[in-house]
């Protein structure tokens, strides 16, 4: 198959603004309001700082350069913010900035702000970021984690601008610096940044269960990313071939998690889920080809590659569930979804950081610095109490509630509440619903019913293979009675044929214990059927209200207070999250740099007056918080009398018996279910044995069939000279001869005399014999299945077909798994079945007598034979 096409990133093109002159209206601005030393020392500042703009305007320099001046002219802007208010007003520095939208060139805003400019700034960081991420060499490992780094810090450029820079801007305010742009562009390069990951870890060779998981989280960025982008008002402002690149990109990451998730399940021989992503991916696939149309070639590339890929993976894993699984193949919407794995995030840009500029030093007005930095302080302490504040009030409510048990007892008085069932009751019958119940069983033994079908046909198959070759022998030494001197079949395939007889007698005891563990299953079929949530809770008992009220208020009235309380106690924790909300919006927005430069007085009039803007919230808090106190004293005092008037503890211990009954019938359905699943194992296990039977049944058929017709060659060649010769004394040929033919001299040469083949006990190897082994170096004989861990006597369990005790030379020790287990192949290869020889001490706590056991000590008694002596199994 052909490599992997490139897979396509994007980059963000940055905004273009226009040139402008910073530093004689700031000059003229430092004269007029300080000095004209102040104005002559910042003059080195001004063409700095006009410099850097200029630059940053034409774009110049390398990518790394324009990061830089980017962020060192960012610097620049927030210490000027502090010191030069730029506005429309004749007494502040009167600078129009000038700059274009990014994704549409026509568009162009003028605004007389420094948050104009700082946000068309910080785009354009984020976006340079991305262009050095898609500048990365992403083919080699350092390459990929550069490539992620950068797409994270672009993320977190545009974060800022989405958090801060652009809610400053005033309206109307550009869609590309508009909090929703900013919040989509943050989540396409963390979309990116992932894809990254993903590459390297797959790169790595991680597991396909990782993998999975990492793509998941790339489809659910470009899945948020495509919301953002139907949104207004960014549904109006992108080009068709945005949405469209997002919207295929989506959709492959969605289907390359399937793929992988799907590449896991073969690795653990779980091939009908398998087969059910697999065919969802497939459907994903062909929808989204549709929208192809405004997409880039290296898109329709990837499509085309995962459409093969895919196709490749589902035929193979149908062929194998139809030749050796026979699984039912699930639905879809029945599988557990995939859970995503960030190992992405925003990360915060670090050269941004003003606190250490020395821009302007001498200029910086003292009080109004000093000022503005005390009321930040100021706002920040109020922020930071509100918050503590509904802090401890959600934790009081959790905790108050929790020791209540509320409002789970509460909810115990609804018909089919599942409050009754005590908790680990409830986590098995969820699990048990999840993985079918009773259909579960009824499944597996349908598949137990297959296997052994398909076993019982393949090996009368291998017994009428065997019974051919010999029905034509015993012809052949008929018609040529003495001269016929080969070895006769009964002598060389009786290895085979005791093989055959131990496998049949291994398939009949497992017969009595399949019909044993169905009856079981019949017997038990209505209790199982009844192992479900809505079951079980019907047979708790019923938290009822008493007949005679025994307190002071009715028990109707105890629950309805209890619920309105409840209530209100969710309504206040969803008020508490918008209140926090507000408060952080507010101080984004909460600027009182101009007032501050442009008031002359005492600043603790402006303070006073710009923090009652913060009253109205604080007013919230605190009536939030004292109605939820007032709220935990009436659920109290309600708890109380609602457990005395229901009598829940007596309910609750009554809960706990009732439950005793229903963990018993689980505890039966996993034991019956672990039965089935050892039937299984051993069907499979003995079909692998047939398997290679059947191959070395086949080789002895054919090399036996060679043998046989040079024999029969070599026999009648002396009676077709003979015919021939009387021909030609009968009709001697004309001219040329001089003469009759004269019949050959001497006697015919003597036919082939075939020694035994090498398979036959203690036979040497000679040309001609049969030899499995000479025909392919390759093959031994086929490992057979062993037996299983022992098990409670009152459960049916699988005999194992034994190892082969009739070959004297053993074949070389091959690599043993887990006991029982698959050995876990490659992605693509045939699963391996591996089993492991018990150990002496499973050998001597066997719980199933083994129906070969004694065939290998005593040599008199019938190989294969099985004679049963557990009363499980049956004594015969």
């Amino acid at each position: 198959m052909a490599p992997a096409p490139a897979n396509m990133l994007l980059a963000v093109h940055c905004k273009k603004g226009d040139h402008l002159d910073l530093k004689d209206p700031i000059w003229s601005y430092i004269c007029a309001t300080y000095s004209d030393q102040q104005a002559h020392d910042a003059a080195d500042d001004l063409a700095a700082v006009q410099q850097l703009r200029n630059d940053l305007v034409g774009l110049t320099g390398s990518l790394p350069d324009l990061r830089d001046t980017l962020a060192r002219y960012y610097k620049a802007l927030t210490v000027m913010e502090t010191r030069f208010p730029i506005s429309k007003d004749r007494s502040h520095v009167m600078i129009s900035f000038t700059w274009y939208d990014a994704f549409r060139a026509s568009k162009r805003t003028e605004q007389y702000s420094i948050h104009f400019e700082k946000a068309a700034i910080m785009f354009n960081l984020g976006a340079v970021l991305t262009q050095q991420a898609l500048a990365c060499d992403r083919t080699q490992d350092q390459g990929m984690k550069e490539a992620a780094k950068k797409f994270q810090e672009a993320a977190g450029a545009f974060a800022h601008l989405r958090d801060v820079a652009a809610l400053r801007v005033e309206q109307p305010r550009p869609v590309d610096i508009s909090p929703e742009c900013a919040s989509m562009l943050e989540r396409l390069c963390l979309a990116q940044a992932q894809e990254c990951v993903f590459e390297k870890a797959r790169a790595d060779k991680k597991s396909s269960a990782l993998l999975a998981r990492l793509t998941k989280q790339v489809s659910a960025f470009y899945s948020e990313v495509l919301r953002l982008l139907n949104s207004p008002p960014l549904n109006q402002h992108f080009d068709k071939s945005w949405t469209a690149h997002v919207q295929v990109k989506e959709t492959l990451y969605d289907v390359e998690s399937q793929l992988q998730q799907a590449a896991q399940l073969h690795k653990d021989d779980d091939i009908a889920p398998e087969i059910a992503r697999l065919k969802e991916a497939h459907k994903s696939l062909i929808l989204v080809k549709g929208q192809t149309k405004n997409c880039g070639k290296e898109l329709v590339d990837n499509i085309k590659y995962d459409e093969e890929v895919l196709s490749t993976a589902l035929v193979k894993a149908e062929r194998e569930n139809a030749t050796v699984y026979l699984q039912r193949v699930p639905n879809f919407a029945d599988l557990p979804p995939i859970q995503p794995y960030i190992l992405v995030k925003s990360l915060p840009l670090s050269d941004i950081d003003a606190s250490r500029e020395s821009l302007f030093q001498s200029v910086i007005p003292d009080s109004s610095a000093k000022a503005l930095s005390k009321y930040t302080e100021m706002v920040d302490n109020l922020i930071r109490q509100q918050k503590d504040k509904l802090e401890a009030a959600s934790d009081e409510a959790r905790l108050r509630l929790r020791e209540w048990d509320m409002p789970e007892a509460l909810q115990a008085l609804d018909a089919g509440s599942a409050a009754a069932l005590p908790d680990g009751l409830r986590a098995e019958l969820e699990q048990l619903e999840d993985h079918g119940g009773v259909r579960h069983l009824h499944d597996l033994a349908a598949q137990i019913k297959d296997l052994r079908r398909v076993s019982i046909e393949e090996l009368k198959k291998v017994e009428s293979s065997l019974d051919k070759e010999s029905s034509e022998d015993a012809e052949m030494r008929d018609k040529y009675s003495s001269r016929w001197n080969r070895p006769a079949s009964a002598a060389l395939n009786s290895s085979m044929r005791e093989k055959i007889a131990g496998y049949n007698a291994n398939l009949t005891a497992a017969g009595d214990s399949d019909a044993r563990l169905e009856q079981r299953l019949m017997q038990n079929n209505a209790a199982f059927s009844a192992l479900s949530i809505d079951a079980a809770v019907s047979q708790m008992p019923r938290l009822q209200a008493p007949m005679v009220s025994v307190g002071d208020e009715e028990p109707a009235m105890v629950v309805a207070n209890l619920r309105k309380a409840l209530a209100e106690i969710d309504e206040l924790s969803a008020e508490r999250a918008s209140i926090e909300e507000a408060l952080k919006e507010e101080r984004n927005r909460d600027n009182i740099l101009p007032k501050l430069m442009a008031s002359s007085g005492r600043s603790d009039k402006i303070f006073n007056d710009e923090l009652k803007k913060y009253d109205e919230l604080k007013v919230n808090v605190d009536a939030n918080v004292a109605r939820q106190s007032e709220l935990l004293v009436v659920i109290n005092k309600n708890t109380a009398a609602y457990r005395q008037a229901f009598g829940f503890r007596e309910w609750r211990q009554a809960c706990e018996g009732a439950a005793s009954g229903m963990r018993s019938k689980v505890a039966l359905f996993l034991e019956v279910r672990d039965n089935f699943s050892e039937g299984l194992r051993f069907y499979m296990s003995l079909q692998e044995a047939i398997s290679h039977l059947a191959q070395q049944v086949g080789d002895y058929s054919m090399t036996r069939q060679i043998q046989r017709d040079d024999l029969v060659e070599d026999l009648e060649r002396p009676a077709q000279a003979a015919q021939q010769m009387q021909q030609m004394s009968l009709n001697p040929p004309r001219g040329g001869y001089g003469g009759p033919q004269q019949p050959p001299s001497g006697p015919p040469p003597p036919p082939h005399s075939y020694p035994p083949p090498a398979y036959q006990a203690g036979a040497p190897q000679t040309q001609g014999g049969y030899n499995p082994q000479a025909q392919n170096p390759h093959h031994y004989p086929p490992p057979t299945p062993q037996y299983y861990h022992q098990q409670p006597q009152s459960q049916p369990q699988y005999s194992q077909p034994p190892a082969n005790p009739y070959m004297q030379q053993q074949p070389p020790q091959q690599p043993q798994a887990r006991y029982g287990a698959y050995s876990q192949p490659m992605y693509g290869q045939q699963p391996q079945y591996q089993p492991l020889q018990p150990t002496q001490q499973q050998q001597q706590q066997q719980a199933y007598y083994n129906p070969y056991a004694q065939q290998s000590q005593a040599s008199s008694s019938a190989p294969g034979a099985p004679t049963h002596s557990n009363p499980l199994w049956g004594n015969k």
